[in-house]
């Protein structure tokens, strides 16, 4: 199995090396939330071949000074060839709940950087945007002429699923797609070759220890292919075969068992 979207640098290095360490788990999208995030992710994907990393700033955190932005940019520049994605990145929705005068311009205009970069280096974009944010966020990524983007644990209105469908991007569910009806609906309109699956550990799931990441993943597919009405077995070897060919990572599509 393999999950697609994990902030592992947030663990601790014995968790790290347990959570690896699970031959039943091909492999990880480690994503990144700001610089030093991108660096401890650069430096444990040298030691670990399971890894597959990502650099990004999350969105629901103070946007950093263009300094800071430009400092990112530079080492995104400089460690390209080691990413396997731009993330995660994206609007910061929570926040401006909480914030309804939040200027959303300064993150778009970040967003819009993180996106010429994944033009620029043929990269995939790992997408924190949910509910009304698509729509802006599918313009941007219309200008660019953008091919791969994963927008992860995505939820929305029939509006939003209709205007995401309508692409060719993916969504990814995670472990609350057994009692959210949200994320149940994003199952049943979504087929299932444009569905991935991940724990966005250390998120603390229902009813999972943060670092269990095997059982989490298997917890998604058994829901996945419960609503889909397949068997685990096939249910698995699709949702395996999308993520290789999404993020085109050097691994074989054999499940492993």
């Amino acid at each position: 199995m393999i999950d697609s979207h994990i902030h592992l640098d947030q663990f601790s290095d014995e968790q790290i090396t347990s959570i690896l360490s699970d031959s039943r788990l091909d492999a990880v999208i480690a994503v990144a939330t700001n610089l030093q995030s991108c660096q401890r992710l650069l430096s444990l994907k040298k030691s670990q071949s399971k890894i597959f990393i990502g650099a990004g700033f999350h969105p629901e955190q103070p946007l950093p000074s263009k300094s800071v932005q430009n400092e990112l940019f530079d080492w995104i520049v400089k460690n390209s060839s080691e990413l396997t994605v731009l993330g995660e990145i994206g609007l910061p929705h929570y926040r401006k709940q909480k914030q309804p005068n939040l200027d959303y311009t300064p993150y778009l205009e970040l967003l819009e950087g993180f996106i010429i970069q994944s033009k620029h280096y043929d990269l995939p974009l790992n997408l924190h945007i949910v509910y009304d944010d698509t729509f802006l966020v599918l313009d941007l990524l219309a200008k660019h002429h953008i091919k791969r983007a994963h927008f992860h644990w995505f939820k929305g209105s029939d509006l939003a699923l209709e205007a995401l469908l309508a692409t060719q991007y993916v969504v990814s569910i995670t472990p609350d797609v057994q009692w959210n009806p949200k994320t149940q609906r994003v199952v049943s309109y979504f087929p299932l070759a444009r569905l991935l699956i991940e724990t966005d550990s250390p998120w603390q799931h229902q009813g999972f220890q943060s670092s269990t990441i095997n059982q989490q993943l298997q917890a998604v597919i058994h829901k996945i292919a419960e609503l889909k009405g397949i068997s685990y077995r096939s249910c698995a070897s699709q949702l395996r075969e999308n993520i290789l060919s999404f993020y085109r990572l050097p691994l074989t599509k054999t499940i492993t068992k």
